[in-house]
């Protein structure tokens, strides 16, 4: 492994752990929410709304992101190229399950 590839993995290694932190934080419902449902509402907005499936959204698209990275390391790491198909599918169905629960979220507050 050359140098360029160590520090690759070392940063997305990184990133991958926190993400996956910031992941498991949102599912316990701590810490600030990282939804636009919720960082876009007003004041009052805010304190009406249930968090708990904005947490649960987060916390679930925080993870998969992480499982992305995670498989990129690896795929730095041990350079097969199916990995990288891999990575993409689990990109692709984060973007899917973001935008189904979305709808879900706001068909049930309506």
């Amino acid at each position: 492994m050359s140098t360029a590839e160590i520090i690759l993995t070392a940063i997305l290694f990184l990133c991958s752990a926190v993400l996956a932190v910031l992941g498991v934080r949102q599912l316990q419902c701590k810490g600030y929410c990282f939804n636009n449902a919720y960082i876009f509402a007003s004041e009052k907005e805010r304190e009406q709304m249930d968090k708990k499936p904005y947490y649960k959204q987060s916390g679930v698209v925080f993870l998969m992101l992480a499982a992305m990275l995670l498989v990129n390391c690896i795929h730095v790491v041990v350079k097969l190229d199916w990995l990288f198909c891999v990575s993409m599918a689990i990109m692709g169905a984060a973007i899917v399950y973001a935008v189904v629960s979305s709808v879900k979220t706001s068909k049930k507050n309506k």
